[in-house]
């Protein structure tokens, strides 16, 4: 049970049933033993040992019918909301005992285990069921079993404390549960947003990512520069190497990119196109940037790249077509070129 209970591969909806048996057979147990030691006589014990096997043989099969435990579940909160229920009730003594406490741990318990229709059918013949115990209390108190001043008093002060644990045990479990759930939704919340933003085949960002970059860098630190490029004559090395070594030569790029150009981000904006932006760009910094990246290239993968670096002014979309313009503005003067905007 505790494997189960404790693996977070299995759905916490099937957990929680697990737990709910086990804090029910717990604090029977406990109630038991109270009851012993106040020489309360061991008939009166006689309904709750038969609701532990009751509720340990539901648990037992629950665990060893994979298949099944929905039906399993519903089974005994059913046996338990319109049979058990009403018959502990009456058994005990009805409102003069303990009673009206264990019908909110029982109600608990219901809340946690179900969801959607079922928890609404459940709860609300729960409720109903309940309503009609207490009011035949009222009319026909003759059918109830005789509890003494005494004898209340002492079942009351044997299981309030056990009532207590046993809602504190289902509150903080079933929270600490949730806590997790939700850090788990959270951060894989994150782990889609950085898929979104990414690059499949490279590991870089996205041109997803290229618009709020540019708006970050902008409000932070202001004078950002956008470099674009592509590689020169890459539909060649396509047709005539493969695709596997044209997305092998993409990939070492992207690589080349960060190590050179640090703390600049890397972009590809589509293809083989790439674009990095940075703040500031001082033109010496890139000049010796641009040279050790353009030799990195042209000795690791025998490849060239033709570019455009601008300067952002608060218009995206213009920054990009006057690189774009002058990205083929090299490409027209022999390629191999880098033009830096005036």
């Amino acid at each position: 049970m505790n494997s189960i209970m404790n693996n977070r591969k299995y759905p916490l909806e099937e957990r929680m049933v697990l737990f709910v048996y086990l804090t029910m057979v717990l604090s029977i147990l406990v109630i038991v033993v109270m009851n012993i030691i106040q020489g309360i006589p061991m008939v009166n014990n006689i309904k709750w040992l038969v609701f532990i096997i009751f509720i340990m043989a539901a648990a037992y099969t629950y665990i060893k019918k994979e298949n099944r435990r929905r039906l399993i579940r519903d089974i005994s909160f059913i046996l338990t909301i319109f049979v058990i229920f009403p018959m502990l009730y009456i058994f005990s003594g009805g409102l003069r005992t303990a009673a009206i406490p264990y019908m909110i741990v029982l109600l608990l318990s219901l809340i946690y285990s179900f969801s959607g229709k079922m928890r609404i059918f459940l709860l609300t013949s729960y409720i109903l069921i309940a309503q009609a115990l207490m009011i035949i209390n009222l009319l026909l108190p003759g059918i109830f079993p005789y509890v003494s001043d005494e004898m209340m008093f002492l079942d009351w002060i044997t299981n309030t404390p056990v009532i207590l644990i046993l809602i504190s045990l289902l509150a903080l479990w079933v929270s600490k549960e949730h806590h997790y759930e939700r850090e788990k939704a959270a951060e894989f919340s994150r782990e889609m947003e950085q898929i979104s933003r990414s690059d499949t085949l490279t590991g870089i960002f996205n041109r997803r990512y290229l618009r709020e970059r540019v708006d970050e860098l902008d409000k932070s630190e202001g004078n950002v520069c956008l470099f674009i490029f592509d590689i020169d004559r890459f539909k060649n090395i396509n047709d005539t190497l493969g695709h596997a070594e044209g997305d092998r030569i993409l990939v070492k790029v992207a690589e080349y990119m960060m190590g050179i150009f640090g703390e600049m981000t890397s972009i590809r904006f589509g293809g083989d196109e790439f674009l990095l932006i940075g703040s500031g760009c001082p033109p010496k910094v890139m000049n010796e940037r641009l040279k050790e990246f353009r030799k990195a290239l042209a000795d690791n993968l025998n490849v060239t790249i033709s570019g455009g670096i601008v300067k952002y002014s608060g218009n995206l979309e213009e920054a990009l077509k006057k690189a774009d313009g002058l990205l083929y503005k090299a490409k027209e003067g022999g390629r191999n070129k880098v033009i830096a905007e005036d």
